[in-house]
């Protein structure tokens, strides 16, 4: 991912061009192919190239029109290129030869600030209009790539990443209590373009926004996901022809402008394979390799721990494009290099970046510059049809669910018992209800449940209102629909503003893309009917149907049970636990990280599960420790890093 940053003055100053040079000197890992800064008078651009497509070879930023006072800084890769110079009057050998840059400046000067409806792709540009006197942000529909932002009443500035904010004396450097709390709390409620720290936003997915010399500002909304009214009411058969047909665009859009072999973190489950599969086409046309990194149990493991070794071998085997590496975590752990992480990513590191950036330096060590993964299937093509059962009961669908019942139980994974308790019976029962049963059988709990924030600092917050109660994971609810789970969890990943694995991957040199992300692929998701997330017990039926030959065989009769990427994090915590525990205690000396986080409960979480008492990865308790470590960390290096 290539790197923007600006300035626009309202305070009549001119822009210090040093200082556009030294934000933009913050990023070097976005900007092995060059910089350039351009400005003029109130305001200064600055761009950091990583060439990731063909084209980006003819890439020079910042980009001046040349017949009107217009100029860009971008962050992307459009897909629709062809219809783009089509209705912009580009031929096919101009279009040869023009970065992508180039069409958004062609668009944006045919279609002004709407020019953003009109790109398909993973985008961020700024564009300065001097006639109108404007500065136009805008990013892409899910917000693959990220802007964030500082206004005051002297300036507005935005970047890449917030550390280049910071490098301007004037951007103030102030972690949010509310926002810590939000994290500790795991507050739920959506708050769009929220970050860490006070002052500082994100431009959420779908959205454009202009900055006038007054200082004035207009946010506006070009896209939410939403059902492409093409794809609704339609047959089974038509949704198993899109599916194929859409997903399989969007992945080869990604990858057949590749100028180096592209990259996948492999999991092993249905949306990674899907995507290493409909690479195929594009590979072997091109003669190249996907370099695919897994995580896995060593070679030969044995014993009761659940991991992806057969399924990613399996897929190697039947994908022969496929150059498949192993990640076996061998002394790796999130504390390792917490300090350059805390550095890295502007923000605390999560349970398992440790293991996405050894990934990212393994595919980063055989040229890629792009990587992909599968996240976001589950709430997207591929919803892993839970609480189907409870679904059709609720609907009146008794006789499918009479057919259903029995395959479902086969393939669920569990015991009868626990899949008809855990997901009809339960699921039938009120919130209410279901929250008394809770209680009665591990006791009463605070309205934030096992998470590990000071009990003072909590109620201070619920208190004064700054966090609404209902919205936390741990608060009771009634459980919707699969559908509307997918609403909220897109409306989630649009509208927030942490870059996530996008500055893992940045740092090593890789633009992460997603191709489940894709506008095309959401807007396809969301006019599938739901009674086609689970047929003949297949809780990925589609996935069987459209990619039976893409996919292994043995994935049609596999069980709906997801292998963690961190299949033995229980035994890695008990590696390190001494270490932690020492933490720990250095750490609760402090009155300030004890006035947010309870370290008494962060010990007890950790020490609650012994080596061998694991659940593959899937140790809710050892996770919410070693999450609950990882944010109290990065305060204490914050805190100290801003004396």
């Amino acid at each position: 991912m290539s790197a923007i940053f600006g300035i626009l003055r309202f305070d009549g100053e001119m822009v210090d061009r040093r200082a556009v040079e030294r934000c933009l000197a913050t990023m070097p890992h976005r900007m092995p192919d060059g910089r350039r800064v351009w400005c003029d008078e109130a305001v200064g651009l600055g761009h950091g190239l990583l060439r990731v497509t063909h084209e980006d070879a003819f890439d020079h930023q910042p980009l001046s029109d040349t017949r009107e006072p217009i100029t860009l800084v971008a962050d992307l890769r459009l897909d629709n290129r062809e219809e783009l110079a089509a209705t912009l009057g580009i031929d096919s050998a101009s279009l040869a030869t023009q970065p992508d840059s180039a069409l958004l400046l062609a668009a944006y000067r045919h279609w002004g600030e709407d020019c953003a409806r009109h790109l398909l792709g993973d985008f961020v540009f700024a564009i300065w209009d001097a006639r109108t006197r404007k500065l136009v942000l805008g990013r892409d529909h899910m917000g693959q790539r990220h802007v964030f932002y500082h206004q005051s009443k002297d300036f507005f500035a935005f970047a890449t990443e917030i550390k280049a904010l910071w490098a301007l004396p004037d951007v103030p450097r102030v972690l949010s209590d509310v926002r810590i709390g939000k994290l500790l709390m795991m507050d739920l409620a959506i708050t769009p373009g929220l970050t860490l720290y006070d002052e500082i936003f994100g431009l959420p997915g779908g959205s454009t926004m202009t900055i006038s010399v007054t200082g004035a500002t207009d946010r506006r909304i070009y896209w939410e996901p939403q059902a492409d009214p093409a794809h609704l009411g339609q047959d089974e058969a038509y949704y198993i022809a899109a599916y194929r047909r859409i997903l399989g665009e969007a992945v080869a859009c990604r990858v057949r402008r590749a100028a180096a072999p592209p990259g996948l973190m492999l999991s092993g489950g249905y949306d990674s394979a899907a995507i290493a599969g409909l690479a195929g086409p594009v590979l072997t046309r091109q003669d190249r390799k996907l370099f695919a990194v897994a995580s896995t149990m060593p070679a030969g493991y044995v014993g009761t721990i659940r991991h992806a070794r057969r399924w990613v071998e399996l897929c190697a085997r039947h994908m022969p494009w496929l150059q498949l590496e192993h990640m076996t975590r061998e002394g790796l752990d999130p504390l390792r290099h917490v300090e350059r992480d805390c550095l890295a990513l502007d923000g605390p590191a999560g349970t398992y970046h440790f293991l996405h950036d050894a990934i990212h330096r393994q595919i980063a060590a055989k040229g890629a510059r792009m990587v992909m993964d599968g996240h976001g299937g589950d709430y997207t093509l591929n919803p892993r049809g839970q609480l189907a059962l409870s679904r059709l009961l609720k609907t009146g669908q008794w006789l499918r669910f009479a057919r259903e019942l029995g395959p479902y139980l086969r393939r669920s994974g569990y015991t009868p018992w626990a899949t008809i308790k855990g997901e009809v019976i339960l699921q039938l029962l009120p919130a209410v209800l279901r929250n008394w049963l809770k209680r009665l059988k591990h006791g009463k709990a605070p309205p934030w449940g096992a998470q590990p924030i000071a009990a003072d600092f909590a109620h201070a917050l619920l208190e004064t209102g700054a966090i609404d109660p209902t919205g936390l994971y741990a608060a009771p609810r009634d459980i919707g629909g699969m559908r509307d789970r997918m609403h909220a969890t897109l409306a989630k990943i649009r509208s927030g503003a942490s870059p996530g694995g996008a500055a893992g991957a940045a740092r090593n040199g890789l633009s992460l893309t997603r191709p489940f992300h894709d506008k095309r692929v959401v807007e396809l998701a969301l006019a599938i009917p739901e009674d086609l997330y689970v047929k003949n017990g297949r809780t990925r039926y589609l996935a069987c149907m459209a990619l039976n030959d893409v996919y292994p065989p043995e994935f049609q009769e596999r069980s709906r049970l997801n292998d963690d990427q961190v299949p033995d994090f229980q035994a890695m915590a008990k590696r390190i636990e001494p270490e932690m525990l020492i933490e720990l205690q250095r750490m609760e000396t402090s009155t300030t990280l004890s006035r947010y986080v309870d370290f008494a409960k962060i010990r007890r979480l950790l020490t609650a599960r012994g080596p061998d008492d694991h659940n593959s990865g899937w140790e809710q308790e050892t996770h919410t420790a070693v999450r609950g470590l990882m944010l109290a960390r990065y305060i204490e290096w914050f805190r100290r890093d801003n004396i």
